[in-house]
């Protein structure tokens, strides 16, 4: 019985993607823009379609964040409100979630738990709502129709002939000749300035902490002049991949969801029915372990940046010495 409805289930399910991606999906006036694109500029005028030509962008990536933002505010709150000694519910989802990923932290640092969990928990959430709605039906393919004015204006042939030849293929829903759709919803984690800024956070957290836990001492691993001109290269080397860091975040995670996103349009222009539904599944799988990447990463280097400059011989040898 159980067998059967699980399989009754999996099959509603992928019915359910089946139809809403070959209705939603097939549009031909889809197009990927390696930024995220303006919906509205507050004290400014639009040109190119999804861009400013003055005043502050509201980007659909922005009004994406806003709504993840949102979500985990309720799911806090509806999960810890009436909180009970035994969780039902939601309780018990949102305890799940988060006794889970803090099991695992303290397996990587137990003694610092506490410190690193509060971010490295928020990035994971936030990050993996982020991609997960970025990958719903219709983020990415429901918006608006903007004029396609940089080529009207730059005499660009080429560029309008494209605008025109996505419009012309188009469904009823597709938008005019002349006009390119800017989505409403897109993934934060498609938007370089998103990951850059956790990016960002992340090493500069990774610092503080180094920094509270070992004092100025934490600075001789980046400019160490007491062991020789050898272990003075070997500092730069360790202050250049700081630096590094922040770029490898950033670009990671930007790099596996934009690309993410670029395949399946491509392929809802050319397959727009059967084809996408097993790259649909295997970029879900990649949103999800995209976020942990990047959390996890986040709790090592923590946990590297509070250990003294060789912690881990010292403690080899005092345990040697029990």
């Amino acid at each position: 019985m159980r067998i059967r409805n699980a399989v009754l289930v999996a099959l509603a399910i992928g019915a359910v993607m089946y139809f809403g991606l070959g209705l939603v999906f097939p549009r031909e006036d889809l197009h990927i823009s390696v930024k995220a694109e303006a919906l509205v500029c507050i004290g400014g005028e639009m040109g190119y379609p999804g861009e400013c030509k003055s005043g502050f962008p509201i980007t659909n990536s922005l009004v994406t964040t806003v709504i993840v933002d949102l979500l985990l505010i309720l799911m806090i709150v509806f999960g810890a409100r009436n909180a009970q000694m035994v969780p039902r519910g939601f309780q018990n989802f949102v305890e799940l979630v988060v006794g889970t990923f803090y099991d695992f932290a303290v397996g990587v640092d137990k003694k610092n738990v506490a410190k690193f969990f509060p971010f490295a928990a928020t990035a994971f959430l936030l990050i993996i709502l982020s991609n997960f709605i970025g990958l719903m039906p219709g983020a990415g393919s429901i918006g608006m129709c903007q004029p396609y004015a940089k080529a009207a204006a730059e005499g660009g042939e080429a560029e309008h002939h494209a605008a025109n030849y996505y419009a012309e293929r188009g469904w009823p829903l597709t938008c005019e000749p002349g006009e390119l759709l800017v989505p409403f919803l897109r993934a934060p984690s498609a938007d370089l300035n998103m990951t850059l800024a956790l990016g960002l956070i992340s090493v500069v957290l990774i610092q503080y902490f180094g920094l509270k836990a070992l004092g100025w001492e934490y600075l001789v691993r980046f400019f160490n002049f007491r062991e020789g001109p050898m272990f003075t290269v070997i500092g730069f080397i360790e202050l250049i991949s700081e630096v590094i860091r922040i770029v490898s975040f950033a670009f990671r995670l930007f790099g596996n969801i934009f690309a993410g996103e670029v395949v399946l349009v491509v392929l809802a222009h050319l397959f727009p029915y059967m084809l996408p539904l097993p790259f649909y599944a295997f970029e879900v799988f990649v949103a999800a372990m995209q976020a942990v990447i990047f959390s996890v990463l986040t709790l090592v280097f923590m946990s590297m940046a509070t250990q003294a400059h060789g912690g881990h011989d010292d403690a080899e040898h005092g345990a040697a010495a029990h």
